[in-house]
């Protein structure tokens, strides 16, 4: 039984307003389409995030260059007897590459950043020692160049072993320990195969056997539940 809320007359059950006053009859349980509000600040356009990625590397670009444009321009003007300043812009030239290069890509290749960063530290090398020292070509060639080889290969292996699944993150410090015991090692035999240092393969050596200690609590808390929960507990990871 229901009343109308104007006049207060008894309503029929099926009666859609009041027979007496016309006032609509409306069931309080019934939903009624809500309308559609427009958006706030509906006339800002929508920017992607890549944009906003490329105008944050156009700046960081352009304030890097200036400065190496100026130290150019110095050096070519008041002290034209060296060439001071391709050392400036080399040392630049790596630093943009290394973190102002990604940024220009919509997304992320490793693969390629890994290969450009490969060719801009071999070169930022090879300009320092080589064009600077013209008798260090060998040391470059025999030292230099195969230590960032084998830094770059393990890079890229450890890149392609990671994407390949999710691994747990002892696991993966526990190759990065590896890799940099290995590391150690390799540097330590080409310095002394190439130039007699013995000291630099006693040293990587060393380093090696506290990696490769280090590496047997790193798979013995990976292959432990109750250390791995507790680790994670710890550190929370």
């Amino acid at each position: 039984m229901s009343y109308c809320v104007h006049c207060g007359v008894e309503l029929d059950a099926s009666a859609n307003k009041c027979a007496l006053c016309g006032t609509p009859v409306i069931d309080p349980n019934t939903v009624l389409p809500q309308p559609q509000q427009s958006a706030p600040f509906a006339e800002m356009p929508f920017v992607p995030k890549s944009m906003h990625r490329q105008f944050i590397a156009y700046v960081i670009s352009i304030v890097m260059l200036i400065p190496n444009l100026v130290c150019s321009l110095a050096n070519a003007i008041f002290y034209a007897d060296g060439f001071w300043s391709f050392y400036i812009n080399a040392t630049s030239f790596l630093i943009w590459v290394v973190f102002v290069l990604p940024f220009f890509t919509k997304k992320l290749r490793p693969y390629l950043m890994w290969a450009f960063d490969t060719v801009a530290v071999s070169f930022y090398i090879f300009f320092f020692f080589v064009m600077r020292y013209e008798t260090k070509a060998g040391w470059y060639y025999k030292t230099a160049l195969p230590i960032v080889l084998v830094l770059a290969v393990q890079v890229l292996a450890y890149m392609i072993w990671v994407r390949r699944k999710k691994r747990h993150w002892v696991l993966k410090t526990a190759v990065i320990d590896f890799m940099a015991g290995l590391s150690a090692l390799i540097i330590g035999s080409i310095l002394q195969i190439n130039h007699n240092y013995t000291k630099a393969f006693y040293v990587g050596t060393i380093a090696f056997i506290s990696c490769v200690v280090l590496l047997a609590f790193l798979i013995y808390c990976y292959s432990s539940k109750h250390m791995r929960a507790w680790l994670s507990k710890k550190f929370y990871v």
